[in-house]
């Protein structure tokens, strides 16, 4: 078990690396490095089958968190109804698209609707860690990074709200209707809201009671796993509930600091003043001011350290849930799948163009909602890569369902044909267009 972490450690150090030096997205080299290590050595195994669905659960928090804690509120409030669009109606509207497509050309699989919505679901669902590992390593404008972060998060939550609430219940022989659908996804979304809100404030008393910053760094992990936990116990959306107990969280505890970064930049004004100016302040004053400003300055440091851990975390369970896919599906399995693997990435390459593209058109025409070219369109497309949440859900799939196989195969191959070709791309565009995104950052600072 030592040398199976110490290669995995090993794998995620070289997955940074690579992207720090040579601009390649970790989840390629985590992906690539993984399945290389499977074959290297076949006889590391990280757990035992039946474990995984659990290990894979108590991960989801970690990677959610991480992603939750780079939005803040203000820019979801700004773009509001433009994820809403990307994250719940363009969702609902692809998996629409997605039963007439399966009833087309997986005829011959005979699948029930709830087991096409459910594929579709898991096909859907973008990978969030992957989408800012990207746009880490490049400057891009600040809002079309909020959409295509925000779409990730967002979008996942409400993939997982479809394939828990609608698909596996109509796989198991529960009826379903429109109106069934409505209710169920209004009492989902507004009890995990609530949920997620009483946490996040719980979590932000309990964070002022103490300055340590290893209590800090507890204290986020434990808002995150509390408002997952206890939204699952009421069979409630535990991924929505961690988005919005984080979002809460760090909202009010980064106002905390961002009100100490003024008192910062106010005493190192007072400070420089004094050392320009011939008045001479008391020892006593000089004394307090510096070490006011000592003692903020390295809060707000660890504050940003502890936001780096939670991100390292959260590489590090991905790096969990990637090695995981060569041990579920080999590459025999998936070349058995081929056609169908090939078929469903292409078709959830079209409709997500398609979606984007009556986005760029919505967006366009409404004065509320961020305007879309050609070259934002083309980014937001290609940030639909998707990961570990997929390879959740296929844990979830009832117990003895006779095309598990293939969904298993159709779920991690688009998960590797996206993850290679997707970002790969979107690093096309990205380099390709620099100039123009540097042009437009800049226009935004101003």
């Amino acid at each position: 078990m030592i040398l199976t972490l110490l290669a995995l450690l090993t794998i995620l150090f070289i997955s940074i690396e690579l992207q720090k030096y040579f601009k390649i997205p970790s989840p390629i080299s985590l992906i690539a490095l993984s399945y290389g290590f499977y074959y290297l050595f076949p006889h590391m195994v990280l757990f035992s089958e039946e474990t995984f669905a659990e290990l894979v659960l108590f991960l989801i928090p970690i990677l959610i968190a991480a992603d939750a804690l780079q939005l803040k509120l203000e820019d979801l409030k700004k773009n509001a109804l433009s994820l809403v669009y990307l994250a719940m109606f363009s969702v609902a509207i692809s998996i629409g698209f997605g039963i007439f497509v399966a009833n087309t050309f997986f005829a011959e699989y005979a699948l029930s609707t709830g087991a096409i919505i459910a594929l579709f679901a898991m096909v859907l669902a973008t990978d969030p860690v992957s989408v800012v590992a990207v746009f880490s390593s490049f400057k891009v404008p600040h809002k079309l990074a909020i959409l295509a972060e925000g779409e990730s998060l967002f979008n996942d939550a409400t993939a997982l709200i479809i394939f828990m609430f609608i698909a596996i219940p109509m796989m198991n022989g529960v009826h379903i209707g429109a109106m069934d659908i409505a209710i169920v996804s209004i009492k989902v979304i507004a009890i995990s809201v609530v949920i997620g809100l009483i946490v996040g404030y719980i979590g932000v008393l309990l964070m002022r009671l103490t300055a340590d910053p290893m209590s800090e760094l507890v204290l986020i992990l434990m808002t995150a796993y509390g408002a997952f936990e206890v939204a699952e116990h009421w069979h409630m959306a535990g991924l929505l509930a961690v988005i919005v107990a984080i979002i809460t969280l760090n909202t009010i505890t980064q106002k905390s600091f961002d009100a100490k970064e003024r008192q910062v930049n106010k005493a190192k004004n007072i400070v420089s003043r004094a050392s320009k100016s011939k008045k001479v302040f008391s020892s006593g004053f000089m004394s307090g001011i510096t070490k006011k400003l000592s003692t903020d300055v390295s809060s707000i440091e660890r504050h940003k350290q502890n936001l780096n851990y939670v991100a390292v975390l959260a590489l590090l369970a991905n790096t969990f849930l990637f090695m995981s896919m060569a041990s579920i599906v080999h590459i025999d399995e998936l070349l058995a799948y081929k056609k169908e693997i090939l078929l469903m990435f292409l078709v959830t390459t079209v409709i997500r163009a398609f979606m984007m593209g009556t986005f760029g058109i919505v967006s366009n025409l409404t004065k509320k909602m961020t305007d879309i070219g050609v070259r934002w369109w083309s980014v937001l497309l290609f940030a639909g890569i998707k990961g570990g949440l997929s390879i959740v859900m296929l844990q979830m799939l009832p117990k003895g369902f006779e095309h598990q196989a293939m969904f298993n195969a159709i779920v991690i191959g688009v998960i590797l044909l996206s993850t290679f070709i997707y970002a790969l791309i979107l690093v096309g565009i990205i380099m390709s267009n620099q100039k123009a995104f540097d042009d437009e950052v800049r226009a935004e600072v101003h």
